[in-house]
């Protein structure tokens, strides 16, 4: 049985998502389908599930009342750049959309590393500031089953920057691309800082994976 990835990130609700200017930062929206009309490959019908009173412009209509909860409706452009089309043109179905606190979530589940490092990339060359939630690592055989989650909310930002920093000049390749001062340096921080934060955040990421 083969092994795959389950990942969840998190984007701006605005452009381009397509439901940029049609819920504000505080709605909290869930349940968020998608089908593509078989008349127009241009356009997409986007069906969501939000408080009854929400606030939605002209264009948005309500489909179901479920009383202090409504389902809502519109349709939209396809926008090569959304989210939602990055995934298609990976043939990546989506598992999960939600939005809370002004940040689009999506769920989905990743063949293989390749495809999850292709997926992000083209996330983040849209959204810059995409962040990576959790992920989630399957591998199985008929007589194993191990999961690994990898929160990185509970690392802080800082812990982020610097591990992304660390990563990137090769600090933890065999034999290394960077050392310790010179990852520090080109963060502008100490030796000792530098060695602190990378301790206190492999210690959170390796309680996650052999707790």
């Amino acid at each position: 049985m083969g092994s795959g990835i389950r990942a969840e990130v998190s984007l701006p609700a605005a452009a381009p998502s397509p439901f940029d200017g049609v819920v504000d930062g505080a709605a909290t929206v869930a349940e968020i389908e998608r089908c593509t009309p078989p008349d127009d490959a241009e356009r997409v019908v986007i069906e969501f599930i939000a408080d009854a009173d929400l606030s939605v412009p002209e264009g948005v209509e309500v489909v179901f009342d479920y009383g202090g909860r409504a389902a809502y409706r519109f349709d939209a452009a396809v926008d090569p750049d959304s989210p939602f089309a990055v995934l298609d043109r990976h043939e990546t179905p989506l598992s999960e959309a939600v939005i809370r606190d002004g940040r689009l979530r999506l769920t989905f589940h990743a063949t293989d590393l390749p495809t999850l490092r292709s997926v992000l990339e083209a996330f983040r060359d849209r959204c810059p500031d995409m962040e990576v939630l959790r992920l989630l690592q399957s591998t199985t055989t008929p007589t194993e089953t191990d999961l690994v989650t990898v929160d990185r909310s509970e690392l802080t930002e800082r812990q982020r920057e610097v591990l992304a920093a660390a990563y990137e000049a090769g600090y933890f390749d065999h034999p290394k691309g960077a050392n310790a001062g010179e990852v520090a340096k080109s963060l502008g921080i100490g030796r000792s800082t530098f060695t602190e934060h990378v301790a206190a955040a492999q210690r959170k990421l390796f309680g996650s994976l052999l707790d």
